[in-house]
C-alpha cells in the first residue's frame, strides 16, 4: 500500500467498519478532505476490485483503489474535488460481475436536530415523512432515504435485495443521541425489499421490520417494500368542508361495520379493478347507511385482524393505497363517512417491527405488571415514552391526512387506562398517587383526541370502554377524555340477556331491557350490533328462542329497537349481507329503518338530551310490553314507539302525551319484512279522552308477537279542530239530553216503585193481620180444650 495512504488510514476505525460495530460510518467511509487531496474509502465485502471514476467538468479519470483490508475495505487518495458526489465506484465482484454505484456515504443527513427534538418531545406529527423508507432525490441524485429509531444498540444497517441482505454493506449513522439512524442509498427505489439489521450492545444480531413501512413484502416474511407516495386526485373537498360544520351532538349517524377481509375473501382485486368502490357503495346505499366503519385495514395477522403487524401499511388484501383512496373518494362523493378501527392500545408479538424493536422492550412496557394484557397476551404500548406516543399520534394523523378518513375508533381503552384491569390483587402496582389509573395512558388518550380534533374538528373520535371510566365523551378542558362517541357495550349485553330468554320467562328480566335509559345521558353513546356483539346474521338468529318464524321476528325486533333507542347506530355487515332466503325481507327492513331514522329528527336530534326521550310505560314486565316517545326540537316531530316482546299478539291501550292523530309508519311484523302483517295498517288512530299510563289521552293499538310499532303523531288542523269542537258540543248536548231523559225515567221508575211498594206493603200488612187473627183463634181454641180436659179429669177423680 502507498505509504502516504497507509499513514492516513485510521485502523481502529476501519476495524469498527469491518466488524460492523460503529454508529457513525460516515465519519470513515466516503470522501474526506486531507490537505489538498481527498481520501476516499469504501467497504464492499464481495468486491474483488474497485475503481473510482472521478469527474472533473466534462472529463473523468479512473483510479484504482487499494485493498486496505482483505475483508473488503478499499481506499484511494485522489485529487480534491469540491463536489462530494463527483465520483462513482466501478466494482468488480469476486464472481466476475460488474456494477457502477454511487457512494451512499457522501450525503448529509436528511433528519435535522429539530426533527429529533420534536420526536423525543412527542410532537413530530409527520415523523412518518422522516423515518422509514422514502424514495427521493438528494443533490440531484435519485435514491432512497432510510431511517429508524433504535436507541441503545451498537449498530444498525439497512439490508435488502439491493445489497443481498448483507448488514455490513449499508451501515447507518446515528444522527442524534436519541437513537435515530439514517442513510441515503443512491439508485435504490420503489419495489425493492428491505428491513433493518440491528446489533445489540451484547453482540446479538437480529432483523427488524420497518415500523413506518408503507407496504409489506409478499415474498419474504419480515421484509417491507419501498413504495412511492401514492398519487391521487381527490374530488371530496366539499364533503370535507361540510363535515366541519355539522353538530356532532345532533347529526344522524348510522354506520355499517365492515370486515375488509371477509368482504374480499372470495374476490380478486386487479390493478385496475374498481370493484371495491362500486361494491361497497352499493352495499352501503342499498341498506341506507350514511357511514362505514372498517375493521383494521392495516397489515395484520390472518387469525386476528386487530393484531396489526404494520401500522402504516395498507393490507395487501385490499390492494394498493391508491385503490383504497379511490374507495374513500367515491364514498365521500356520495355523502358517506369512512371510519377506521385503530388498535392503538396494544400490539402482537407477531409485529416484527415493534416487538422488542431494539432487542429489549422499547415500544412496549418493560414492567411485567404493565407489559401484557392478561387475557389476550397482547403487548401494551409504553405510553410513558414520548417517542412511542409520537409514533401512535403520527400514525393516526397519517391515515386521517393521507386517506381523508372521517373518524377513528380506538379499541377498548379500559385495558390501558386501568392498571388493575383483568389483573389479580398483587398483580399491579398503583400509580404515584396510590390509584389504579394509568396516568400515562390517560394523558395519551387525551392528547390523541386533542391532536386529531385540532387537525380537523370534523373527524370523529370513537372508542369502546368497558369499565365505566367517567367523562369519556367530555372534552379534556372539562376533565374528560375528549372522545366524540362511546360504544354502549352494556346496552347490547343487557339487551341480548333479555332477548335470549323464552318470552314466557322474559318478565323476570325486564329491568335489563330498560336499564340503559338510567345512564344513557352520562355519555354520548353509540349503540352497536358489532362483530363483537353478534357476529353475522346466522349468529344473531341462533340466539333468538322459538321456531324459525319466532327467531326471525326476534331479529327484526332487535334491529328495529336499536334504531329507535337513543344513541347513534352501528350494525355489522353480517346483519345486512345474509342468507338468500332471508336477504330480501331483512334488507327491506334495514332500508326502511334507515330511511325512518334519517327522515325523522326525533330519532337523532336530541339523542343526548333528556327531553329527547319520554317513557310512556316501562313497568309492564308481566305483559312483556313497553312504550315510549322520541321527541325532536319541534313538537310535531314526536314519534310513539310500542314494543311487544311477548310470544303472542296483543291489543294495548296506550297513553299518549298529546291529543291528536297517530298513524303507523313502521311495523316489524309487516309482510314485506317476512312477518304476518298483523298491525294497524293505514288506519288513523284518533286519540280518545280515556286515562291510561297516567295520561289523560290514549289510543288502542294492535301489536304482533315479538314486534315493534312506530307511530307518527299528527296534530289536528284548525278545520279538524272546528269539526271536533262541533262534534264535542253536539256530544255534550246529547249527553245532557240523555241525562235529562235518564233523570225523568229514574223519577218515573222511582214513583212506580214507590206505588208498587205501598201496595205490597198494604197486602203484606193485611195478610199479617189475618195470620195473627187465625193464630189467636187457634190459641183460644187450644186453651179451651186444655181447660175442658182438666175439668173432665177432675170430675173423674171425684167420682
Amino acid at each position: 500500500m502507498n505509504s502516504k495512504l497507509y499513514k492516513l488510514m485510521n485502523w481502529p476505525e476501519i476495524e469498527e467498519i469491518i466488524y460492523s460495530d460503529g454508529k457513525d460510518p460516515h465519519r470513515i467511509l466516503g470522501a474526506h478532505k486531507v490537505g489538498g487531496s481527498m481520501l476516499v474509502q469504501c467497504f464492499l465485502p464481495e468486491a474483488e476490485k474497485v475503481e473510482v471514476l472521478l469527474r472533473k467538468g466534462t472529463k473523468s479519470r479512473r483510479y484504482e483503489m487499494e485493498l486496505a483490508d482483505e475483508a473488503g475495505f478499499f481506499a484511494a487518495l485522489l485529487p480534491y474535488q469540491k463536489d462530494p458526489h463527483a465520483y462513482l465506484y466501478e466494482v468488480t465482484n469476486q464472481d466476475g460481475t460488474q456494477k457502477t454505484i454511487a457512494d451512499p456515504y457522501t450525503f448529509e443527513p436528511g433528519i435535522q436536530r429539530e426533527d429529533c427534538i420534536k420526536f423525543t418531545s412527542g410532537i413530530h406529527y409527520s415523523i412518518y415523512e422522516k423515518l422509514g423508507a422514502h424514495p427521493q432525490e438528494r443533490d440531484g441524485i435519485q435514491g432512497c432515504s432510510f431511517a429508524i429509531w433504535a436507541p441503545f444498540v451498537a449498530r444498525v444497517s439497512v439490508i435488502g435485495s439491493f445489497n443481498h441482505f448483507d448488514g455490513r454493506i449499508h451501515q447507518m449513522r446515528e444522527v442524534d443521541p436519541c437513537g435515530i439512524y439514517e442513510i441515503f442509498i443512491p439508485d435504490v427505489g420503489a419495489g425493492e425489499e428491505y428491513c433493518f439489521e440491528i446489533k445489540s450492545k451484547a453482540g446479538d444480531i437480529f432483523r427488524r421490520e420497518d415500523p413506518f413501512a408503507f407496504a409489506k413484502s409478499k415474498k419474504n416474511e419480515g421484509c417491507a417494500l419501498i413504495t412511492n407516495p401514492p398519487e391521487m386526485i381527490w374530488h371530496d373537498e366539499a364533503f370535507l368542508q361540510s363535515r366541519k360544520k355539522v353538530d356532532k351532538a345532533e347529526m344522524p349517524l348510522s354506520i355499517c361495520e365492515i370486515s375488509p377481509d371477509l368482504f374480499l375473501a372470495d374476490r380478486k382485486i386487479a390493478e385496475d379493478d374498481i370493484y371495491l368502490s362500486e361494491a361497497l357503495l352499493h352495499l352501503v346505499q342499498e341498506n341506507g347507511f350514511n357511514a362505514v366503519e372498517f375493521m383494521p385495514v392495516m397489515e395484520h395477522d390472518d387469525a386476528d385482524p386487530y393484531a396489526v403487524t404494520n401500522f402504516f401499511a395498507l393490507s395487501s388484501k385490499i390492494g394498493r393505497m391508491e385503490h383504497f383512496m379511490k374507495v374513500i373518494d367515491t364514498l365521500h362523493r356520495n355523502g358517506i363517512r369512512v371510519i377506521l378501527d385503530f388498535p392503538a392500545t396494544f400490539f402482537s408479538e407477531k409485529n416484527q417491527s415493534l416487538f422488542r424493536a431494539n432487542g429489549s422492550p422499547l415500544y412496549e412496557y418493560a414492567e411485567p405488571t404493565k407489559e401484557r394484557q392478561p387475557k389476550s397476551g397482547y403487548l401494551t404500548f409504553d405510553f410513558g415514552r414520548k417517542e412511542v406516543v409520537n409514533y401512535l399520534l403520527s400514525c393516526a394523523l397519517y391515515w386521517c391526512s393521507l386517506c381523508h378518513v372521517d373518524g377513528l375508533r380506538i379499541t377498548d381503552i379500559a385495558k390501558i387506562i386501568y392498571l388493575d384491569y383483568d389483573r389479580p390483587p398483587g398483580g399491579w402496582i398503583p400509580n404515584i398517587y396510590g390509584g389504579n389509573q394509568n396516568l400515562e395512558a390517560e394523558d395519551f388518550v387525551k392528547t390523541l383526541n386533542q391532536t386529531v380534533h385540532k387537525k380537523d374538528s370534523g373527524i370523529l373520535m370513537i372508542t369502546k370502554e368497558t369499565a365505566n371510566w367517567p367523562k369519556v365523551t367530555t372534552s379534556a378542558k372539562e376533565g374528560g377524555l375528549g372522545f366524540d362517541y362511546k360504544w354502549n357495550s352494556g346496552w347490547a349485553r343487557d339487551f341480548f340477556a333479555y332477548m335470549d330468554n323464552d318470552p314466557l320467562y322474559r318478565s323476570g328480566h325486564h329491568n335489563e331491557l330498560v336499564f340503559s335509559l338510567i345512564y344513557h345521558y352520562t355519555e354520548h353513546f353509540l349503540l352497536s350490533f358489532s362483530h363483537e356483539d353478534i357476529g353475522g346474521f346466522s349468529e344473531m338468529l341462533s340466539r333468538m328462542p322459538g321456531d324459525s318464524k319466532q327467531k326471525e321476528a326476534g331479529v327484526r325486533f332487535a334491529i328495529a329497537y336499536l334504531m329507535v333507542h337513543p344513541g347513534r347506530k352501528m350494525i355489522f355487515r353480517g346483519v345486512c349481507e345474509i342468507e338468500a332466503d332471508h336477504e330480501k325481507h331483512l334488507r327491506t327492513l334495514m332500508q326502511d329503518l334507515n330511511r325512518l331514522y334519517f327522515e325523522h329528527p326525533a330519532l337523532y336530534e336530541l339523542d343526548d338530551a333528556e327531553g329527547g326521550f319520554e317513557w310512556i310505560n316501562s313497568m309492564a314486565a308481566q305483559e312483556c310490553m313497553m312504550s315510549f316517545v322520541r321527541h325532536g326540537k319541534k313538537e310535531e316531530d314526536m314519534l310513539l314507539v310500542v314494543c311487544n316482546m311477548a310470544g303472542i299478539p296483543r291489543e294495548f291501550t296506550v297513553g299518549v302525551p298529546r291529543d291528536g292523530k297517530y298513524t303507523e309508519i313502521l311495523n316489524t311484523d309487516a309482510r314485506e319484512y317476512g312477518g304476518n302483517g298483523l298491525g294497524n295498517g293505514t288506519e288513523v288512530l284518533e286519540v280518545v279522552k280515556r286515562e291510561a299510563d297516567g295520561r289523560e289521552f290514549s289510543i288502542q293499538v294492535k301489536v304482533a308477537a315479538s314486534s315493534l310499532l312506530v307511530l307518527r303523531f299528527v296534530p289536528y288542523t284548525a278545520q279538524e279542530n272546528k269539526i271536533r269542537l262541533i262534534r264535542h258540543e253536539t256530544y255534550v248536548k246529547m249527553e245532557e239530553e240523555q241525562d235529562e231523559s235518564r233523570e225523568a225515567l229514574r223519577k218515573k221508575q222511582e214513583a212506580e216503585e214507590e206505588k208498587l211498594l205501598a201496595e205490597l206493603r198494604k197486602k203484606y200488612e193485611l195478610e199479617m193481620s189475618r195470620q195473627e187473627e187465625s193464630i189467636r183463634e187457634k190459641y183460644h181454641k187450644i186453651e179451651a180444650e186444655k181447660i175442658m180436659h182438666v175439668v173432665k179429669a177432675s170430675a173423674k177423680k171425684t167420682e
